[in-house]
């Protein structure tokens, strides 16, 4: 039997220790996975997720969340939700609590007050000032907080999306994503997908974290799949599911990976995708089209975050 753990994206890897506890412990691999996205939720350093998630182009923080459960392929989603800082709660609670698989906007939101969840203020300082920068085009003179790499990707972002011009058009009226899986003792998975979406993005916008299929997907039967990237990709190639129906039909968690990755490069469109995924065997790997592939692996016995290095599929 595989030992139970955990994995996740390179901005997991802190609380990682948090899930791979609860399995330790004898905790469900949803319950591993909720605490571990709860944690990083809760990271106002991470620009692309919860708190301090870089808002949309009116400057108001958009979030999506999904669940998915591998036993019961039950899933439960939320997407465009404004004042929670726990999206991926609330979509455990659609999973649990009501009928439906995803929820969106005001109605997820009045979902959420209902179960007795309570409203945050999302935004910091520091999303306050990158929304700021993109106002008034001074993306490139961000402060210190804002490494070089995330400069250059806003600039690359609003130039080739034309931010400006719906900007403009908009305030007239007026890229991240953490991804956890986990295989517990009982043999069950459970993948986890939370973002605040493209940074800047148009009201509404929803990427592929809360579409079960494009960005988030797991089966007992096969393993588990997630994306992060630009999710329009993944949406049109459903490329959670298609990896997990690659390996269903006999590739490899390393070949199912890049054979997807193959397959965003096929479209030549711009933008990027990257995958994490696993297998029921306990194998574990991530790709990308356009970095070096890194993800993040604890099991009951680890005493720290392993680094395992993935593939870059280039095109």
């Amino acid at each position: 039997m595989v030992k139970p753990f955990i994995i996740g994206t390179r901005n997991a890897r802190e609380m990682l220790a948090i899930g791979a506890k609860i399995l330790r412990e004898g905790g469900s691999a949803m319950d591993a996975v909720e605490a571990t996205i709860r944690a990083v939720e809760e990271n106002p350093m991470d620009t692309g997720v919860g708190l301090g998630g870089i808002p949309n182009l009116l400057g108001v923080p958009q979030m999506d969340a999904s669940i998915m459960d591998g036993r019961t392929l039950r899933t439960g989603a939320v997407a465009a939700v404004e004042g929670y800082l726990h999206p991926i709660s609330i979509a455990r609670k659609v999973l649990e609590e009501s009928p439906h698989v995803l929820l969106v906007g005001p109605g997820a939101e009045l979902f959420a007050e209902a179960i007795g969840f309570e409203r945050s203020e999302l935004l910091t300082d520091m999303s306050r000032t990158a929304y700021r920068a993109f106002v008034e085009d001074t993306i490139e003179g961000l402060d210190e907080r804002f490494d070089e790499r995330r400069k250059e990707y806003y600039a690359w972002y609003i130039e080739n999306y034309r931010l400006r011009e719906w900007y403009r058009k908009l305030s007239d009226a007026q890229q991240g994503t953490v991804n956890v899986m986990a295989l517990d003792g009982d043999g069950d998975i459970c993948s986890g997908v939370s973002t605040s979406g493209t940074a800047f993005k148009f009201p509404g916008r929803v990427g592929d974290s809360p579409i079960i299929g494009a960005g988030n997907y797991c089966d007992n039967r096969v393993g588990a799949a997630a994306c992060t990237g630009r999710g329009e990709l993944a949406i049109r190639l459903s490329t959670a599911r298609t990896i997990i129906s690659y390996m269903e039909h006999g590739m490899t968690v390393r070949d199912a990976c890049i054979q997807a990755m193959r397959d965003i490069h096929a479209l030549k469109e711009t933008g990027g995708m990257n995958c994490l995924a696993f297998d029921r065997h306990g194998n574990t790997m991530s790709a990308s089209t356009r970095r070096e592939s890194i993800h993040y692996y604890m099991d009951i016995d680890s005493e720290e975050p392993e680094e395992r290095r993935g593939v870059w599929v280039k095109a």
